[in-house]
């Protein structure tokens, strides 16, 4: 994939009422704020961040930069991708990457208070996560206001398509039964459940290269 690509989704509508072509392309070091930002304001409510931040106040203070940090790591390895508006954002890992121990570091630093569920969330995570080299979408991100415009199929669809043509299969895990159809729709599939003690559970989800 390029430095940037026109995929097509439904970002507004032109003067004839056509959907407009939503641009995707990498993040810069320059992207990062507003990133973050998006990142922050879509997962506020997202139920295994509630789990993970159980006072919604203390959460608000905690994901901005807790994203940031993210988002800084996964600079280094070209897997953000975002939107020219910046209101949608994709955190992909590629194969061979490993895992930053310096930023995961920060990130349970950052959780104050919270960093034991975070801990917690992140081993339930690995002990589920697949040892075959795959593409790995561990955020995807609209702000809110802006979802259910074909933001988030394009902001998968570059990285999808590469792994058609590399023969490279996906995996994420879905944090909503809602996120498992959208997912279903650009060909993953539910491979099992995460349950969260006393909380809500992830979907772990696999596509095969088409």
């Amino acid at each position: 994939m390029g430095d940037s690509a026109v995929t097509p989704g439904s970002g507004g509508e032109g003067p004839a009422g056509e959907p407009l072509p939503v641009m995707v392309r990498r993040a810069t070091r320059e992207d990062v704020p507003r990133v973050s930002e998006t990142l922050a304001a879509a997962f506020c409510d997202d139920p295994i961040m509630a789990w993970c931040y159980p006072d919604a106040a203390r959460r608000q203070e905690i994901l901005p930069r807790s994203f940031d940090i993210i988002v800084e790591s996964n600079l280094l390895h070209g897997g953000i991708l975002t939107t020219d508006d910046g209101v949608g954002a994709a955190v992909w890992v590629p194969p061979g990457v490993e895992d930053d121990q310096e930023a995961f570091g920060a990130l349970i630093d950052a959780s104050a208070e919270y960093a034991p569920r975070l801990i917690q969330a992140f081993e339930l995570m690995t002990a589920a996560h697949p040892e075959q080299p795959h593409q790995y979408l561990f955020l995807l991100a609209t702000r809110p206001g802006w979802q259910s415009r074909g933001i988030g199929s394009a902001l998968m669809r570059p990285v999808l398509e590469a792994c058609d043509r590399d023969g490279l299969p996906a995996y994420l895990e879905a944090t909503s039964e809602r996120n498992v159809g959208l997912y279903q729709r650009h060909g993953f599939r539910v491979t099992g459940q995460i349950p969260f003690p006393e909380g809500p559970s992830l979907w772990p989800m696999w596509r095969d290269p088409r």
